[in-house]
């Protein structure tokens, strides 16, 4: 009889560790579930700021072409200014040569 007790122990043992092995194996798949949920949240996060920072550089870029555009503009006025009063400095500079000298008799 003790041997069949100890093999009856021994199977209860046994039946015991396997039952703490399912629990765990159970525990361990709740939580690669769970991971699993995180990594797909944080794979919705990452496309959510992709999207975000992509469209802040199409706006930043729609932006500087508007700029560039603009200063462009305001850079070809000052040019065509510069040379109107050039041309104008030029023209009453060859006049006025024409006056200093009668005046001095040259």
């Amino acid at each position: 009889m003790a041997t069949a007790t100890s093999r009856a122990l021994k199977v209860q043992k046994s039946e015991t560790e396997i039952a703490v092995l399912q629990v765990q194996v159970a525990n361990i798949h709740e939580k690669i579930d769970d991971l699993k949920s995180d990594i797909s949240g944080i794979k919705s996060d990452v496309s959510t700021a992709m999207r975000e920072t992509h469209d802040m550089i199409k706006n930043l870029s729609t932006e500087s072409t508007q700029q560039h555009a603009e200063l462009s503009k305001k850079v070809s006025a000052l040019e065509k200014w510069k040379w109107m009063v050039m041309g104008g400095a030029a023209t009453a500079g060859a006049l006025g040569f024409h006056v200093v000298s009668k005046m001095f008799g040259m």
